[in-house]
């Protein structure tokens, strides 16, 4: 079957004009695909990996933009599980996106029923659309304004069918990664229970679990602005009137203790390179080297000027982490190095023998 059949089957089988043969076969393909071997990926960089997928898909399938319920009749097919498969089967056929990213099969994501909300926790409000994930994979969606949603198992995500007013707000029981699209006049929000977070466009993730004691928010791209909300408040707009809030960038993450009453900032565990480097140095200063991590993760490292002043090494750092590079570093120079918050700090007595 040529580029030019296959998108003719997928767009009759999201009109539901193909013949049961037809849509036995994008069915069949479909329920194949979560049979294929998954990405030897990081959990959270598989769900990034298909954040960037679905939006170079998206470009090249019809979408159902308007949320569906359960009630609506002949909306079977139009589901994210098909909407996948047939969004899949088409990149497949054009063999033009996909392919460009990895070269590991994109398993589709199993993804729940969006449905009219009938019970909803007491801090968040009445009359909207609730996306249930209850299945082992997470489950991606678009919201209204065209942002990407990466709901992780047992969690929930609450919105609006249409984003009205000043904001666009989200609500979050469990855990979800969010690509945010840019509108500075409409403030993206995510509530929980316990934190509001506050962007403008980004990517980042919330995890906001009711039987885990602390709320984790981790910044991707971008940056985002934590606030705890006044406990027990059964109005989500209440903050703290104690707590400050924290500026959350690019590697960092904001941990709230709900026990302790207290919201800190720190490093994530694995930063991840944000801007690609050369890191290979033939006698050149520590000062070099530490000023390519610093640009490379978008950290801050401090370290003593003079005692460093007249330091080189020749070495080469390829696709070890950032605690890697930093360790062998360490151990060229006779140093050692320890996280302050957000910052890394190297501690040396000078030049190595």
């Amino acid at each position: 079957m040529n580029p030019a059949q296959l998108q003719d089957l997928l767009r009759r089988y999201q009109q539901g004009d193909c013949t049961s043969e037809e849509r036995q076969v994008v069915e069949t393909w479909y329920e194949e695909l979560g049979t294929q071997e998954k990405p030897q990926l990081p959990e959270e960089e598989r769900q990034f990996l298909q954040a960037d997928l679905w939006k170079r898909i998206a470009h090249e399938t019809v979408l159902v933009d308007t949320p569906l319920t359960t009630s609506q009749p002949n909306s079977w097919w139009r589901t994210a599980p098909v909407r996948w498969a047939a969004a899949a089967l088409l990149a497949v056929g054009l063999g033009t996106v996909g392919l460009q990213l990895t070269q590991n099969p994109i398993v589709a994501p199993q993804q729940p029923a969006i449905t009219a909300i009938a019970t909803t926790p007491a801090w968040s409000p009445d009359e909207l659309l609730v996306y249930t994930n209850s299945t082992k994979q997470p489950a991606t969606f678009r919201l209204p304004d065209g942002s990407m949603v990466f709901l992780s198992p047992n969690s929930r995500l609450q919105y609006p069918q249409q984003f009205t007013g000043p904001s666009r707000q989200v609500y979050l029981t469990g855990e979800a990664s969010f690509d945010v699209q840019h509108d500075a006049a409409h403030p993206f929000r995510v509530y929980t229970d316990k934190l509001v977070t506050t962007v403008l466009g980004t990517l980042f993730t919330v995890r906001s679990y009711a039987n885990q004691p602390q709320v984790l928010v981790k910044v991707r791209r971008g940056k985002v602005r934590v606030t705890p909300r006044l406990p027990d408040s059964k109005h989500p707009e209440v903050l703290s009137p104690t707590l400050a809030s924290l500026v959350v960038r690019p590697n960092q993450q904001a941990v709230y203790s709900a026990k302790a009453q207290e919201l800190t900032k720190e490093l994530v565990a694995q930063p991840v390179m944000l801007v690609n480097q050369p890191f290979a140095f033939d006698d050149r200063p520590v000062s070099e080297v530490l000023a390519a991590l610093e640009k490379a993760y978008g950290v801050d490292i401090v370290y003593d000027e003079n005692k460093l002043a007249n330091c080189t090494v020749s070495l080469v750092l390829k696709d070890e982490s950032l605690f890697n590079k930093l360790a062998i570093l360490c151990k060229t120079l006779g140093a050692s190095y320890e996280l302050l918050d957000t910052q890394i700090v190297v501690h040396s007595q000078g030049c190595k023998s």
